[in-house]
């Protein structure tokens, strides 16, 4: 957890100080209606496109800078370069999670997952980055719902995430989840 801080922010000390360049997010577990699943796997397989997402291994490293390179250099975020040993120490982190969608034979976006909290009971996503192509097309919500999963079977009781404030389709696509807004003095995590 420490070097997820570490590696997506700028100001470190024990806990990130609150951003105001973010929006904090967040969704209660128990307002994930089965109802509201069956909508977004509805969605998943009628979706014009089908992904098979599986977890990130070191094979994956440079798929990794190059999908991130992609999907950041379209959005009004600022750009922050990642490196081989930075993500290579975090894939040997058996907390951290990274998930690879690849549509058509390509890989095509990714998520960054963890787990928070006392009794790990707080899902963390720490960072999602689609292809310009595919962005508004689905593949976000396949990897939400892979990210889901991995929650689900671990128990957690709330997901979280950040949003940049001028990341208006990010934003709209985690609101359009049922996550809200909250504030805090002190935060954990960002998403990208």
């Amino acid at each position: 957890m420490q070097r997820i801080k570490k590696f997506f922010s700028r100001t470190f000390s024990g806990l990130v100080e609150r951003d105001p360049n973010f929006i904090q997010m967040r969704l209660n577990v128990k307002s994930i209606t089965p109802e509201f699943e069956k909508s977004l796997e509805g969605k998943i397989e009628h979706s014009i496109l089908q992904a098979d997402v599986r977890e990130a291994s070191e094979e994956d490293i440079r798929s990794l800078i190059h999908l991130h390179d992609l999907a950041w250099h379209s959005t009004p975020m600022p750009y922050r370069p990642l490196k081989k040993d930075s993500i290579s120490n975090l894939l040997n982190d058996p907390t951290i999670i990274f998930l690879i969608a690849k549509v058509k034979g390509e890989d095509s976006g990714f998520a960054l997952i963890y787990f928070t909290g006392e009794e790990k009971q707080i899902g963390i996503i720490a960072g999602m980055g689609i292809v310009p192509d595919l962005q508004r097309k689905g593949l976000g919500t396949i990897l939400g719902t892979a990210a889901w999963d991995y929650f689900k079977k671990k128990g957690v009781v709330e997901l979280r995430c950040k949003v940049y404030k001028e990341n208006k389709i990010s934003y709209n696509f985690i609101k359009g989840l049922h996550f809200e807004e909250y504030d805090d003095d002190f935060v954990h995590w960002k998403l990208f």
